[in-house]
């Protein structure tokens, strides 16, 4: 013989499952939380190149053949130029064959920002990276290969990649093409949610 749900145990059941339901998507939140600032430590040993020294840090992965890295770039400069923005460009090279050599190339240059700001000028101008790719000292690829582990880490498979910090402290990614209107959120301290 089946018995019969109460109405009184369907309401109990059903107010437990959505306090359990809350309690995990909680608990994932904090655990993402936990992940992303972990991921900003990491940051701190990645090798950089910084430009500006605006409040809002944002961490931009790139790889010398990325176009949309280019075009990342010559949405930030001129947040870089009013002191709004301050970017550490961490170079990876895992695009095409000749990107690992090229970002050698930009992080050994006796000027690295200038190597890295002509190569993406250049880029945006003829679509081809202008830096000639050049072996990698043991430092330069021990760098480049714990970008990677750090862009890995980020749970991103394509470029560009953005890392930043809110004022509430709360770490976020956002991957993809950027746009001036995104960048006007994230310099007045409001996440971009992708």
């Amino acid at each position: 013989m089946k018995k019969a749900i109460s109405r009184k145990y369907m309401k109990k059941s059903i107010r437990y499952t959505l306090l359990m339901s809350y309690f995990i998507i909680c608990s994932s939140s904090a655990l993402a939380s936990d992940r992303w600032q972990e991921l900003w430590s990491q940051l701190k040993h990645a090798t950089y190149i910084q430009t500006g020294s605006g409040k809002t840090v944002i961490y931009d992965f790139f790889d010398p053949n990325c176009i949309y890295c280019a075009k990342a770039f010559q949405l930030e400069r001129p947040f870089v130029d009013k002191g709004q923005l301050t970017v550490r460009y961490v170079p990876v090279g895992f695009l095409t064959d000749s990107s690992f050599g090229k970002a050698a190339a930009i992080l050994q240059a006796q000027h690295p920002q200038e190597a890295m700001e002509n190569n993406f000028q250049e880029l945006l101008r003829t679509g081809h990276a202008t830096v000639s790719s050049a072996t990698a000292t043991e430092t330069t690829h021990s760098a480049l290969r714990q970008n990677e582990r750090i862009f890995i880490n980020t749970g991103a498979t394509t470029l560009p990649e953005l890392v930043y910090r809110l004022p509430d402290g709360q770490v976020e990614a956002f991957r993809g093409e950027l746009s001036k209107v995104q960048l006007d959120l994230l310099t007045s301290g409001h996440g971009l949610g992708n």
